[in-house]
């Protein structure tokens, strides 16, 4: 409960899940590109942002709170800054929407 009285982000709702989504960020070039980056597509997944609690022991997020990441990215997430995944979240959706002509297909 927050100070406005308000439970966790999505507690009551279901998480969205989408194959096409999580298939998609395979082979993709990874959003994160932080210094650790491997550059290499062939170990892109999604990569679910966890944060306010959307996501918990046992529970994802929303898929569509994600951004491609390679192994590497995805493995050191937690040393990147909200701005670095704010802004591979922006890319990931962007792509997403060009593929796809919405964001949750």
């Amino acid at each position: 409960m927050n100070l406005m009285g308000q439970g966790a982000m999505g507690q009551r709702t279901p998480p969205f899940v989408s194959k096409k989504l999580r298939d998609f960020a395979k082979g993709q070039t990874c959003t994160m590109r932080m210094p650790w980056c491997n550059n290499d597509p062939a170990t892109t997944v999604h990569c679910h942002v966890r944060a306010f609690g959307s996501g918990g022991m046992g529970s994802k997020p929303h898929d569509f709170h994600g951004f491609h990441g390679c192994s590497e990215c995805h493995r050191r997430e937690k040393e990147a800054g909200w701005d670095d995944i704010l802004r591979a979240m922006m890319e990931t959706q962007t792509r997403i929407y060009e593929e796809f002509g919405e964001l949750t297909p």
